[in-house]
């Protein structure tokens, strides 16, 4: 199992049947958090654009709120294809947003790339054959005391715009 994006903890550590674990990051050697996920694992700081493991190597491959955050996230979902073996699985979740609110972008500087539900389904089509995709609203639980916090602002106005995309594919060949 490969876990692209994997953050400082990811999600490998939920399973327990797995018989390899990888994690993949560029930034795993910076993030202070080292949690301990059990049995010997293969931690890997390198780009999901660039993934350093052999092709039709992984039979499932999970990439959760990380291809909107990388340079290149066709290149990233071409290399996931690529380590990927026949009949591997591939899970994939990143937030979405109406295409309405396309104009205002720029301004969430932490997502360098927006997509629909549908935009996000098309980009894997060209990889991955779907299996499921289902999207749902994204609630950010905000405490009133802390409304008055800049910082909670843009959690507040999320709420009546953000959604999570969840899919999860095969390899097309």
């Amino acid at each position: 199992m490969l876990d692209v994006g994997c953050g400082p903890f990811g999600l490998i550590h939920f399973a327990d049947q797995a018989a390899e674990r990888i994690r993949l990051d560029p930034l795993l050697t910076q993030y202070e958090h080292k949690p301990d996920l059990g049995p010997p694992q293969l931690s890997l700081s390198a780009l999901g654009e660039s993934i350093p493991l052999s092709s039709e190597s992984i039979d499932l491959v999970v990439c959760f709120n990380a291809l909107d955050h990388m340079r290149d996230p066709a290149s990233a979902i071409a290399e996931i294809a690529r380590v990927l073996r026949p009949r591997g699985t591939a899970l994939f979740m990143i937030h979405t947003f109406p295409a309405w609110l396309r104009p205002l972008y720029w301004a969430d500087r932490t997502h360098p790339h927006h997509y629909t539900a549908l935009e996000f389904s098309g980009l894997l089509t060209s990889q991955f054959q779907i299996d499921r995709s289902q999207t749902m609203r994204r609630r950010f639980e905000v405490p009133l005391r802390k409304w008055c916090l800049s910082s909670s602002w843009k959690y507040i106005a999320a709420n009546f715009v953000v959604s999570s995309t969840y899919i999860r594919c095969r390899a097309a060949n």
